[in-house]
């Protein structure tokens, strides 16, 4: 099996997570139109970088703008390790932005409460 084919298989399914967990945040209405297209497109650009890996770096020893041995095993994890990361760091990204949300919200319906409070008591 080409380690090109072992990459894109051990990184599809964080690749998918990451374009499934976007499609939910949005239609949850939990992301803006702007916030979901920029991660889509995030999500894109990584899998068509790992789908055409091999042949640009054919075409970069061809055209003898690299020396280097082709891709190692060591390459494949260490790539993997980058996408996993991404995925993890895009999730607590999307938790932050809900967790201050919520926030905002209890802030907002506390200093209502308080407001509406004070005011009986004058």
């Amino acid at each position: 099996m080409s380690r090109y084919v072992l990459l894109l298989m051990l990184n599809l399914p964080f690749i998918l997570a990451g374009v499934l967990s976007t499609l939910t945040q949005y239609k949850m209405k939990r992301a803006s139109r702007r916030r979901f297209i920029i991660l889509l497109l995030f999500w894109s650009l990584i899998f068509i970088g790992l789908l055409f890996a091999e042949p640009l770096y054919n075409w970069l020893f061809q055209n003898n703008l690299t020396v280097s041995d082709a891709l190692s095993l060591f390459d494949v994890i260490q790539i993997t390790a980058i996408v996993i990361l991404f995925y993890i760091s895009t999730r607590a990204i999307t938790k932050i932005t809900i967790l201050e949300k919520r926030v905002q919200d209890i802030h907002q319906e506390l200093s209502i409460r308080l407001s509406t409070d004070e005011s009986k008591r004058s």
